[in-house]
């Protein structure tokens, strides 16, 4: 019969300690399984000693973040006696091999077990480990061991976080170089349209200062011939709409060099309360002419819309200038190459238009090239990424420009497209 009693605690014995041996969550659970309600405490030398069941719960927690490492552990000896029908105590010898990186440490502490029958069972209320390490040299410990490794990889840590840190600088500092090449890249495209526009009124105000000139020789020997009032009339007259033709062409010149001024310059965030139609209708031209001046050849029939109530609007204008000739400049990138692909009967379109919707207004970006597929849709606002062939772009564009739209404006910025059946760009801002 003792014998019988002295097996069923050494069972549990052997349970307790394959129970240490689980993974951490399972481990903590099952080695309480075998731990008495009246527990009286753990101990593994002079001032480490654990009174409690909820103390020894929080000992085995910690244990077990503390050692990450595999290991095995096995018992050398174990014997049990019992000391009342209720009481027993088990004695033993326990082997544990603990991997640190290439080295191996072994522990071979002696343990003895206080046990208790409670209903059927056998449950500890007290246990004792020796510390073998009080027996090894200093420096040659497991706790020197985990303490030297730890500090190892906290210098590992250290040095990573550095290096990450110098990458994440590096980034950024890429990232920003990028961004000013695709605000030169769109400016240069401003530029382009500018020249062309620009002429315009240039050639108007030579034409008339030089049909001023012959005018005013005409008055002069006009007046030294004796000619009548109503002659001399008729020339100051024709004078006088010279200067106010020169004058309105002037300031138009005036005011497509203050809009290249406005877009060019850095971190500018000033609203304004301007005609979106007005707007939308200047960098539509200057997003053509300045297409024209990169390929002479290119041609593509521009279908304008432009809602009648759609009114002021109050955005930052050089911002939202650099959106539509983000979104313009990709839509006539799209049919020049569909155009290149399809010999015969395609037409290029590119179709802008403007709406209002209660309190908020629609701009509409359009084409009739190639389209892309819905995925490449998901990703098409990701910085860095681009349809276009290495070294033709950036990727940054439409990340900026979903950027001012959504974060500097307010609105949002959404794509639809198909293979074979173009692409439409929606931009729509509180109004």
């Amino acid at each position: 019969m003792q014998h019988n009693t002295e097996a069923e605690v050494l069972r549990t014995i052997y349970a307790f300690l394959d129970a240490w041996m689980l993974a951490d969550a399972e481990a903590i659970e099952a080695i309480l399984g075998y731990i008495g309600e009246d527990f009286t405490g753990l101990g593994t030398g002079p001032g480490d000693y654990y009174p409690s069941r909820t103390a020894f719960h929080a000992l085995i927690e910690r244990e077990k973040k503390a050692m990450p490492y595999p290991s095995t552990t096995e018992v050398v000896w174990m014997n049990a006696r019992v000391l009342d029908p209720s009481v027993a105590l088990a004695e033993g010898q326990l082997r544990s091999e603990i991997q640190i990186e290439a080295d191996t440490h072994v522990v071979e502490p002696r343990c003895s077990f206080l046990l208790e029958r409670q209903g059927p069972r056998w449950l500890i209320v007290h246990c004792h480990f020796s510390v073998s390490d009080v027996m090894q040299k200093e420096g040659d410990t497991l706790r020197d061991a985990l303490e030297g490794r730890n500090r190892e990889l906290e210098r590992e840590v250290a040095r990573r976080t550095a290096e990450l840190n110098q990458s994440l600088a590096d980034l950024k500092a890429a990232q920003a170089q990028l961004v000013q090449q695709e605000k030169m890249a769109s400016l240069g495209a401003l530029t382009a349209g500018i020249a062309h526009e620009i002429k315009n009124p240039l050639n108007f105000i030579n034409n008339f200062a030089a049909l001023s000139r012959e005018l005013a020789d005409e008055l002069a020997e006009e007046i030294d011939e004796g000619t009548g009032a109503e002659a001399i009339q008729a020339i100051l007259s024709d004078l006088k709409m010279n200067a106010a033709k020169i004058e309105e062409h002037g300031r138009r010149a005036d005011s497509i060099v203050r809009a290249m001024m406005q877009h060019a310059r850095a971190g500018s965030s000033e609203r304004k309360v301007v005609d979106l139609n007005a707007l939308v209708e200047e960098y539509v031209a200057l997003a053509y002419h300045g297409k024209r001046a990169q390929v002479p050849d290119f041609n593509v029939e521009i279908k304008k819309n432009m809602g009648s109530h759609v009114g002021p609007v109050e955005i930052v204008p050089q911002e939202i200038g650099r959106v539509l000739l983000n979104l313009l400049d990709n839509a006539f990138d799209a049919v020049y190459e569909r155009t290149a692909q399809v010999n015969g009967s395609y037409a290029p379109q590119v179709v802008i238009s403007t709406q209002r919707e209660g309190d908020k207004v629609e701009i509409l970006v359009a084409d009739n090239g190639p389209g892309m597929p819905v995925a490449m849709c998901d990703r098409i606002f990701e910085p860095f990424f681009t349809t276009k062939p290495t070294g033709e772009g950036t990727g940054l564009g439409l990340s900026l420009s979903y950027d001012i739209i959504t974060q500097g404006h307010g609105g949002t910025l959404m794509v639809e497209s198909a293979p074979d059946h173009g692409a439409s760009f929606v931009i729509t801002l509180p109004g």
